[in-house]
Formats: structure tokens, sequence, C-alpha cells
């Protein structure tokens, strides 16, 4: 609550400071976490990141488990956001994919096959909970290839709701296994071979003169 003079009162600034210091350790613990691992990320480890005491992060988060809930929770909540950004200003729904396949190689390359095993052995009702989310992106890219689908793009007799699915699971794949190495790929180079094959596979003519059209636009910047 404020005071009365309509400056904030000292119940305030310590809210604003509570608020401050849990963003903060969501968000170092999130990277830690995707980085090397739950197994790996100790309590000690999220404290000395964050610049703060120990007892002071058990103050927030009462224990590893809360917090990495919240953690898994926060991720989703930012790439929800940041996916509806882009379907919002993207011009087209090919450009709109384009873009957000872009921004999930990045967290796919930047997130350890250690995360992945050590949330599904240690914590599987919260890695359930992971995967439900799963869900959510297939349902949106479904959405985006139906919707393409009536501008012209995508060949109407795919099934939105299987190639999404196909498209997805194919990613999560690609990023769980180990062969890649043993052929000397890079998995940024899988990633995006993945992808243009999706795309170009659904594609109509027009979609594929749209996809053209826009690669070239990449190379030229």
């Amino acid at each position: 609550m404020h005071a009365e003079n309509g400056k904030p009162s000292q119940n305030d600034y310590c809210f604003i400071s509570y608020m401050e210091v849990r963003e903060r350790i969501i968000t170092e613990c999130s990277k830690m976490m995707m980085s090397v691992g739950i197994t790996s990320m100790t309590m000690d480890n999220v404290a000395h990141a964050c610049g703060i005491s120990k007892r002071t992060l058990y103050e927030v988060f009462p224990d590893k488990r809360t917090l990495i809930t919240e953690c898994i929770k926060h991720y989703h909540e930012v790439k929800n956001a940041e996916v509806r950004d882009i379907f919002e200003h993207a011009d087209n729904c090919f450009v709109a994919m384009i873009q957000v396949y872009s921004r999930a190689k990045t967290m796919y390359e930047s997130t350890s096959v250690a995360f992945v095993n050590d949330i599904k052995r240690l914590y599987p009702d919260i890695f359930e909970q992971h995967i439900n989310n799963e869900k959510v992106t297939v349902n949106g890219l479904a959405n985006v290839l139906r919707q393409a689908q009536d501008e012209g793009l995508v060949i109407k007799r795919i099934n939105p709701e299987i190639a999404a699915y196909l498209f997805v699971m194919s990613m999560r794949e690609l990023h769980n296994s180990s062969n890649a190495a043993k052929y000397g790929f890079k998995m940024s180079d899988l990633f995006e071979q993945v992808f243009i094959s999706f795309l170009r596979g659904c594609a109509t003519i027009k979609g594929i003169e749209m996809i053209d059209s826009f690669e070239s636009q990449q190379q030229n910047q």
C-alpha cells in the first residue's frame, strides 16, 4: 500500500525489492539449468550467480523443485509472448514461421540434452507439464498452416495437425540425438535442413516463390 502523501511506503519498497530478486533468480536459474542441466545446477550455484545469500534464495524459493517449476513456467510464458508478437507483426504466415523457426533454433542450440534428461528422470510430473506446452506449440503451428492454406501458400491436401506434430517431434528428436556428431554434422545445419524441407514440402508454387524471395532478401542483407 502507498503512504498518504502518495510516496511509496516501506512495504512497497520491500515488495519491489522482493520481485526484483525473484526475477533475477528465475533469469539466472533458467540460463543455468538450460545450459548445464538440473543435476549440475545447485542452489549454491544459483545464489552465487545472483549475488545473493543462500538464505535469501530459500526465502524466495523454499526448495529446488519450486524454483525449477517457476523457471519452466517463465520459459513458456516468454516463448509464447514472443511468438505471439512475431505473428502479430509479420507480413504473412511464412515470414512469421521463418522468424519463429529462427527463435526456436537459437533456443534448441542453447539448451543442453542434460536438461531434458534430468527433468525427465528427476521430475517426471514437471516434464509432463513441459511436454503439454509442446502441444500448445503443435496446435499453434497447425493454426498457422491452416491460415497459410487459406492464403494459397500451403497445399490443401496436407493435414495441418499431422504436419505440425511431425515437425515439432522431428525438431525435438533431433535435439535429443547424439548421432549427428558421428557424421560430422553441425546441429544448427541439421535444424535448418529439417525446417527448409518441412516448409518447402508443404508449400504451393506460390508459397515456394515467397520462400525464395524471402531467402534472397536475407542473403542480400
